[in-house]
């Protein structure tokens, strides 16, 4: 007789938020992905303080939009799981980084790379000087998403002005946050190219319509990019301070015919599986994202 041997099957959670567990199709398709590799994955919520994460092998940090609206909650619920030794993908310090958008750029100057011109204000006085000096502006919080109080100032919107700032005021007395002020790129409502990295690899490459200020569209998967946008989206991907993460988008435009970072996305990009509308690339993309998560836990 033999004697049946217990196999003890992996536990992964797919950390998302109360307004967006089990809604996203990205979400979705890695669980999926998962438990056709025999790991037990389920959907969580950050936001659900009854969850026992000692029962999860990996977290991995997906759909959590919205987060800045609760950063301090979100930076205790970090510091939660790096405390307890979780392993978290990406890791508490890349996204503890990376969303902040003055530590992130400071990590792109350090490195070399360039990045959209970008002041940095504290204080309304500040703000105010600033965007006068760079005039049209764009202003956004430095812990922002999904164009979450983000304006374009320019002579046609000078009435607005006072509800621009007093908006901006209320961003300016949140701990840890601030006012980013950068010059309007012409050119952006053509699309900006979206280079999606999972552990090193190029996955793949969209060009994405930021519906701030132009229409929103659908983003479109792209065969082939410019060599230069190919060369500054690797120099990222291999800069010493985002060394171990999981998944990354870089997001870049050209200006007068120069490659120049717009953001880079570590914390919980939409990494687009889902606008890839070749099932064999997309699934791909996937199973490797699965895969490298996998290989993380061994």
């Amino acid at each position: 007789m033999f004697k049946k041997v217990k196999i003890n099957m992996k536990n992964i959670g797919i950390v998302s938020c109360n307004n967006w567990m089990n809604k996203i199709v990205e979400d979705l398709m890695l669980k999926q992905e998962l438990i056709n590799n025999k790991i037990n994955a389920e959907i969580i919520s950050w936001e659900n303080k009854t969850i026992d994460y000692s029962k999860f092998d990996c977290l991995i940090l997906r759909s959590v939009w919205g987060y800045q609206n609760k950063y301090l909650e979100f930076k205790e619920w970090l510091k939660m799981i790096k405390d307890k030794n979780i392993l978290l993908l990406n890791s508490p310090d890349i996204i503890i980084d990376n969303i902040r958008k003055n530590k992130q750029f400071d990590i792109l100057k350090k490195n070399n790379i360039p990045f959209i011109t970008t002041s940095f204000a504290y204080n309304e006085n500040d703000l105010v000087e600033k965007i006068n000096l760079n005039f049209p502006s764009v202003i956004k919080p430095i812990i922002s998403g999904s164009g979450e109080n983000t304006y374009l100032i320019n002579h046609n919107n000078l009435s607005n002005l006072g509800y621009i700032l007093q908006k901006a005021k209320n961003i300016l007395n949140q701990s840890d946050n601030g006012i980013m002020i950068q010059p309007y790129i012409n050119g952006i409502e053509n699309g900006e190219y979206a280079c999606i990295f999972i552990d090193g690899i190029n996955t793949h490459n969209m060009l994405r319509f930021p519906g701030v200020f132009s229409e929103k569209k659908k983003p479109i998967f792209l065969l082939n990019i410019p060599n230069c946008v190919k060369k500054i989206a690797n120099d990222v991907s291999n800069i010493e301070d985002f060394f171990g993460y999981l998944y990354m988008r870089v997001d870049i435009v050209l200006k007068d015919g120069n490659p120049i970072i717009m953001e880079v996305e570590l914390a919980d990009p939409d990494l687009m599986f889902k606008y890839i509308e070749n099932e064999k690339i997309r699934n791909q993309g996937i199973k490797i994202l699965s895969k490298k998560i996998i290989r993380r836990m061994m």
